[in-house]
């Protein structure tokens, strides 16, 4: 998929800079930039849900029990 987004020129010339600095194409970047903090709030989100969870807790004892590391 190809996006255009249009950002102010000051971010642009900080993310061209960045790119040349580390030696990766600028597309490459922005794209591992974007991934990385969609993950990052893709877990948050997972995280609020279990929170959010009615189900009791498991103590280490039972969850070491559960999966089978107790022996």
């Amino acid at each position: 998929m190809t996006l255009t987004i249009e950002i102010p020129n000051e971010i642009e010339d900080r993310l061209k800079a960045e790119a040349q600095a580390s030696g990766v194409p600028l597309a490459e970047l922005v794209r591992d930039f974007i991934l990385e903090h969609y993950q990052e709030d893709e877990d948050r989100r997972i995280a609020e849900a279990r929170l959010d969870d009615p189900r009791t807790p498991l103590s280490g004892a039972q969850l070491r029990k559960t999966l089978g590391l107790d022996n």
